[in-house]
């Protein structure tokens, strides 16, 4: 499976839980924001050290390298989630 195939893998199993996974390339660091619908549970996301871990290979860079957005980080609408 290439590095694409594995993010679009990523993708459509978070869409099953109502999230949705957006990556950009900024100098020195991959940003990786997830984003939520409104019935999602916003506790219901790995840490985000587990999930690195898991992006880390597909994205092919350190984790630490990872800067991950989750909902409520990122500027979106949460009314009426648990944040």
């Amino acid at each position: 499976m290439t590095e694409p195939e594995k993010i679009e893998q990523f993708r459509r199993t978070l869409a099953q839980d109502g999230y949705h996974l957006a990556v950009a390339e900024s100098p020195g660091s991959v940003v990786v924001t997830i984003t939520a619908d409104p019935e999602s549970c916003n506790d219901c996301l790995a840490p985000k050290a587990v999930l690195r871990g898991m992006l880390a290979p597909a994205l092919g860079v350190p984790p630490e390298d990872i800067e991950l957005r989750y909902p409520g980080e990122a500027g979106e609408d949460t009314e009426g989630k648990n944040t």
